[in-house]
């Protein structure tokens, strides 16, 4: 199956007779490791890979199952009608069924880099994902190249779940079951710190300190004692393609690409590493900020980062990489000027460790979109905690499906706390919505529009978001293996009279 992850010289038109685009979520198969895989993806028929809507346009999408079991697409970022979101059990009554379609169709209210993906049991693991590029005509000014950075296994996301939690098959798909009301009284979950060290060597700290940039400003957070990467996977993929055999595309020297970087990793944040290029970071989570340049930055899971990079005038080639935090492990690209570049492969391991992802690029965010008001305001806590012993996630004490939802009404402005009690950090995505990230550890910031933000161990990140488009949100980590193990819960935003 041939994929077309590059985007280039696409024709927007207004044409409002067009049909829906047909998106088949379907198998295909890749090389990992020298051996053919079986993985998901979702392609028009074309062979393309993903969708690519104009802003001010509509969503407009056939959705065909051509899978041997069930799934449902949520669209990752988008702000869209509630029963349209893609949850089943919550949103629609039922996934679609193998050989089935489903119609999604809204107007468009917003431009930049999305994804969509399964939100069915632990299907993500399984490469059930693609880009959601909503373009604008100024995008047609520059090529557009998605850079989708993935994490895989041989074994089975089932056989992953299992060995970190024990008894898994009674609750392998509770994630897809309906919230039930939950005790608001549970007991607290006792955290299992001893299980949850996972100190780096010195050695290695020290190298990648005087490796990265601003490397004062990474080192703080290494001194803490905390669990980086539950699962060891046997590979690290970007588009589908791993380090030996990776996708290589075509630039024009002296011009400049727009890197579409989408965490699509199932459990892996990784540190975007531009090589021997700078890149300037413009836009997170698809929302515009004021810009700065840079050759590494964070990407945690969920999260997407659009970089400008200028080829340099003489040309070459330019390897475009991810790094996972705590490992040598890396990923990427290949960006070449040359008609046959000498350089085919990229180093599948790095120098040194990289380190965990902190709070420094979060810091450096400055949004270029203005919070909207609102009259009336609520207060919203999310007390996050883990059991790592019997891998067991919770939100406020609870455990999907036996949630109480947390509530707001439609034109309230909500501040919505994260606190983590935990030792791994969490990215935290909101359903339906983009909100601000207006405090970290009780500093006050001018900080981005997103709709994923990473809550490092033991810390505390504020969000604020005016609740206007009603209906229940799913709010979740997103990290798959913590979604599996309980941690999501949703908001329940009533309209207003």
């Amino acid at each position: 199956m041939k994929l077309k992850p590059m985007l280039s010289l696409l024709i927007l038109t207004g044409s409002s007779f067009a049909l829906p685009t047909v998106l088949e979520v379907k198998s295909q198969t890749i090389q990992v490791n020298g051996k053919s895989v079986q993985l998901g993806t979702i392609v028009q028929p074309d062979g393309t890979w993903g969708y690519y809507p104009q802003a001010g346009g509509d969503f407009d999408v056939i959705l065909k199952n051509d899978l041997a079991e069930s799934t449902v697409i949520h669209w990752h970022g988008l702000i869209l009608p509630n029963q349209l979101d893609g949850v089943a059990g919550l949103t629609q009554a039922q996934p679609i069924a193998p050989g089935q379609q489903q119609h999604y169709k809204f107007k468009l209210q917003q431009t930049g880099s999305y994804w969509m993906h399964s939100h069915q049991g632990l299907q993500l693991q399984t490469g059930v994902e693609a880009p959601l590029i909503i373009l604008d005509k100024a995008d047609l000014k520059q090529q557009q190249v998605v850079v989708m950075f993935q994490d895989f296994s041989f074994k089975t996301p089932e056989q992953i779940m299992g060995e970190l939690k024990p008894n898994a098959s009674s609750t392998m798909h509770s994630m897809d079951a309906a919230p039930v009301a939950a005790n608001a009284s549970a007991p607290k979950m006792a955290m299992d710190h001893a299980q949850m060290m996972a100190k780096m060597g010195a050695e290695s700290m020290s190298d990648m300190d005087m490796d990265m940039s601003d490397s004062a400003e990474h080192a703080g957070h290494m001194d803490m004692a905390m669990d980086l990467n539950d699962v060891e996977y046997d590979a690290y993929l970007t588009n589908y393609h791993s380090p030996d055999q990776p996708q290589i595309t075509q630039v024009v020297a002296g011009k400049t690409v727009r890197l579409r970087f989408i965490n699509g990793a199932s459990g892996s944040n990784f540190w975007i590493n531009l090589g021997k290029l700078n890149g300037q970071l413009v836009a997170v989570d698809g929302q515009a900020i004021k810009p700065f340049t840079g050759n590494r930055f964070e990407l945690a899971l969920g999260q997407r980062a659009d970089v400008l990079v200028k080829i340099p005038a003489a040309g070459g080639t330019f390897p475009i990489l991810g790094q996972v935090e705590g490992l040598k492990a890396q990923t990427g690209m290949l960006l070449t000027t040359q008609v046959k570049p000498a350089l085919k492969a990229i180093e599948s391991q790095a120098a040194v460790v990289a380190p965990a992802l902190d709070y420094a690029d979060e810091l450096k965010l400055h949004s270029l979109k203005a919070l909207a008001s609102a009259k009336d305001k609520v207060n919203l806590k999310l007390k996050i905690t883990g059991d790592m012993q019997n891998y067991v996630w919770q939100i406020n004490d609870q455990t999907w499906p036996n949630v109480t939802p947390l509530q707001a009404k439609q034109g309230q402005l909500v501040s919505m706390t994260f606190d983590n009690q935990s030792m791994m950090a969490h990215p935290m995505h909101l359903h339906g919505y983009e909100f601000k990230v207006i405090s970290i550890n009780g500093k006050r910031i001018n900080g981005a529009m997103r709709d994923t933000i990473l809550v490092l161990p033991n810390s505390q990140v504020t969000v604020e978001f005016v609740a206007s488009n009603p209906g229940k949100w799913m709010l979740h980590c997103h990290m798959l293996y913590h979604m599996g193990a309980g941690m999501m819960t949703y908001l329940d935003v009533t309209p207003s009279k």
